[in-house]
Formats: C-alpha cells, sequence, structure tokens
C-alpha cells in the first residue's frame, strides 16, 4: 500500500514539475538565473494580477548580439534570478514573432534589448534600452518596484510641474535617454529652450543640454548659438563650439527624405532649402564637406544609386569627403548590396583599389578591400 501510494505521489510530482517546465525556463544551460514564463501574453497579464506583481520584460531580436550576451551572463546570474523569481512575472518576447510584433508599437520598442517594467494593465512602468550587466539590471528592477525614480514618475512629474525646474528637466532627460524616448527628449527641450531667456544659454548647464539634445538646426536655442558664436567661443572655446555647429548642420543634412507609410522615402524639398540657406547664410566650417555628405546621404536613402556612385567619385577625386579606409570601404559596401547595374559596381570597385593602394593599410582591410571588389566585379541575381 505505501509503494504504490509513493509511486502515485511521485508521478503526481513529475507531472507538476513537467507543466511548470512547460511554461517556464532559467536558461540555456539550466543554470540559477530568471525563470521566464512561455505562458501567452494573456495568461502572464492573468498571472501576474493574481500574484499582484510587475511584468519583467525582455524585448529582443534573434540577431541582437547584446541581446544573446544578457540572456548568457547577466539574466544567468544567481543572486538576479532569486531576485527577479520572487519579486516579477518574467517574460521573453522576440519582437519579430507575435505576440512580440503587436506588442512592439504598444509599447514603443525601437531598439534591442528593450527591457520593460509592466502592471497588469499593460501600463509602462519604467524602461531601458541596451545591454545591462547586473549591478545595473538589479538597480533597474529595484527603482521599478520602490517607485522612486521610474520612467512613469517622471512622467507624471513633467505633467504636473513642466520645465520649470532646471535640475529636473536635466534629471527627466537623462531618464528618456535610458529609455530611448527620442520623440519625447525633442519635445522636452524644445519646451525648456523656448521660454528660456538666451542669455541664459551661456550658462554651462543650458550649455551642456544644447551640446547633447539639440539636433535640429531651426531650435531658438540653436539659432540664438549661429547668430551668437563669439560668445560662446570666449566661453567655451573655439573647437568645441565650431564643433557642435558643424556636426549639427550634418546631422541635419543626412536627414532631408520623409519616410512614407509603404516604406518608401521621398525628399522633402522645403526642409533640403532651408538647409542649404541656413548653412550658406552661417558661419559654418567646411561647408562643401557638408553639402557633399548631405547629397551623398540623400541619394543612397532615396535608392538612387547613380546619383548616389556618382556623388562619391566626384568628392572622392574633388578630395572633399573623406579618404580613409573605412570610409572607403563603407562607400562601397552598399553598392554591392544593392545595385546590379555593372557600370556602377565597377566604379564601386574602383573606391576599394583607393583602399588597397594607402599606405600602412592593415593585412585585415587589405584582404576586406579585396573580398568586396572581387564580388562587385561579379554581377548576379544574387547581388
Amino acid at each position: 500500500m505505501y509503494t504504490k501510494l509513493t509511486m502515485v505521489l511521485l508521478l503526481m510530482l513529475f507531472s507538476l514539475t513537467d507543466g511548470v517546465k512547460a511554461n517556464t525556463d532559467s536558461n540555456e544551460d539550466g543554470k540559477a538565473g530568471i525563470s521566464f514564463n512561455h505562458a501567452s501574453w494573456d495568461e502572464v497579464l492573468e498571472e501576474a494580477n493574481k500574484q499582484n506583481k510587475l511584468i519583467f520584460v525582455d524585448c529582443y531580436t534573434s540577431w541582437c548580439g547584446p541581446c544573446k550576451m544578457m540572456a548568457k551572463t547577466t539574466f544567468t546570474e544567481k543572486e538576479v534570478g532569486a531576485f527577479f523569481n520572487q519579486q516579477f512575472v518574467n517574460v521573453k518576447l522576440d519582437m519579430e514573432k507575435e505576440p512580440g510584433i503587436a506588442l512592439k508599437k504598444k509599447f514603443g520598442v525601437s531598439a534591442f534589448p528593450t527591457l520593460l517594467f509592466l502592471d497588469a494593465n499593460q501600463n509602462i512602468i519604467h524602461k531601458s534600452v541596451g545591454a545591462l550587466n547586473k549591478e545595473e539590471l538589479l538597480k533597474f528592477a529595484n527603482e521599478a518596484l520602490d517607485g522612486s525614480a521610474t520612467l512613469s514618475g517622471y512622467h507624471k512629474k513633467y505633467s504636473e510641474m513642466g520645465v520649470s525646474d532646471p535640475h529636473f528637466v536635466v534629471d527627466y532627460l537623462n531618464k528618456l535617454e535610458v529609455a530611448g524616448e527620442k520623440k519625447i527628449i525633442v519635445e522636452v527641450v524644445n519646451a525648456y529652450f523656448k521660454d528660456l531667456n538666451k542669455e541664459e544659454l551661456l550658462k554651462q548647464q543650458n550649455w551642456n543640454l544644447l551640446k547633447k539634445y539639440v539636433h535640429n538646426i531651426g531650435n531658438l536655442a540653436f539659432q540664438y548659438l549661429l547668430k551668437n558664436q563669439e560668445s560662446f567661443i570666449g566661453a567655451y572655446g573655439k573647437k568645441e563650439v565650431e564643433d557642435k555647429v558643424y556636426f549639427t548642420f550634418l546631422r541635419q543634412g543626412n536627414q532631408l527624405c520623409d519616410k512614407e507609410e509603404n516604406g518608401s522615402y521621398t525628399l522633402n524639398e522645403e526642409r533640403k532649402q532651408s538647409f542649404l540657406n541656413d548653412l550658406q547664410e552661417n558661419q559654418v566650417r567646411d561647408k562643401e564637406m557638408i553639402r557633399a555628405y548631405s547629397e551623398i546621404s540623400t541619394s543612397r536613402t532615396l535608392g538612387d544609386w547613380p546619383a548616389y556612385v556618382a556623388a562619391v567619385s566626384k568628392y572622392l577625386h574633388n578630395g572633399i569627403i573623406d579618404k580613409g579606409a573605412m570610409s572607403l570601404y563603407n562607400y562601397a559596401l552598399p553598392v554591392n548590396k544593392a545595385v546590379k547595374e555593372k557600370s556602377l559596381r565597377n566604379e564601386a570597385a574602383s573606391w576599394c583599389d583607393m583602399g588597397i593602394k594607402i599606405d600602412g593599410l592593415s593585412e585585415g582591410y587589405i584582404n576586406a578591400f579585396k573580398d568586396l571588389k572581387k564580388q562587385l566585379n561579379t554581377v548576379g541575381s544574387d547581388q
């Protein structure tokens, strides 16, 4: 009797254990770490509601290197596993498979890994973009639990006080940057600088904000900088100020196209003309180089490969754009991937020849150029 009862109990135990394993796992090697729930999304929400726990979501893709690193290191840490398994309902979502595809837009996920803490109603409590080590992940998780420095908490405070406190603005922007909330960063920066006394821009804190977060030449703070460069140079030095102006124009020149709903791009003629006018009318170093890179970037974005190849060759031969090994390789690489026309591929192959002739070039670079040239000189249906 005892033996039969023991066998029944063991069978029941193994059945229950197998059932748990079907819905959770720790990691590939079976070591201590975070146990991830593999139930349906609705079941995960129900479980979080039932246990009154936050949901930790690892938003990943199969090709994401940092995602794989976290899966093998941070997520397998014993201390991390003990804490997360006790405090949260843990989920991994491939954002290129359902339900990840649908949730990607809902949660504003555009980079990987994105780490989320949600409540059972799918409200984002906390968010971080990029791989974290053990200490960083535990700090992030504790913030989500105690609510002291969560993204949602900062959103609420901003809705109440706006940009009235400069110190809060700095903290909020840092929090938004960690969360990858680029659109909100632009909104907050524009709101902050809109009503700021322009002379206040010369203060160190505001100069730091302008340097780090203002990337649009139409921004009022940047326009003030353009018209008062000598004052800024007197405070922060010629190189620092000229670099800010140069790189802001360089970046703007690479963003003259609008993406359509079907995924294609069209040139925004009004933005282009405004950009060229500002470049012409203001004190900006290396204007020809900025125009050249803008032309190259625009033709590549539009998929106008004859214009792209012609522009790269023209500006290389005129000595206007960089002729370093990495630049030459990167000029040629997209032609190999996207272009079938032999004459364009041959022209791009000539850029590889330029790279091979660079004095002191490493063997690795030489072999990379030779391999790329060989591919460019081969035209096939798979190119």
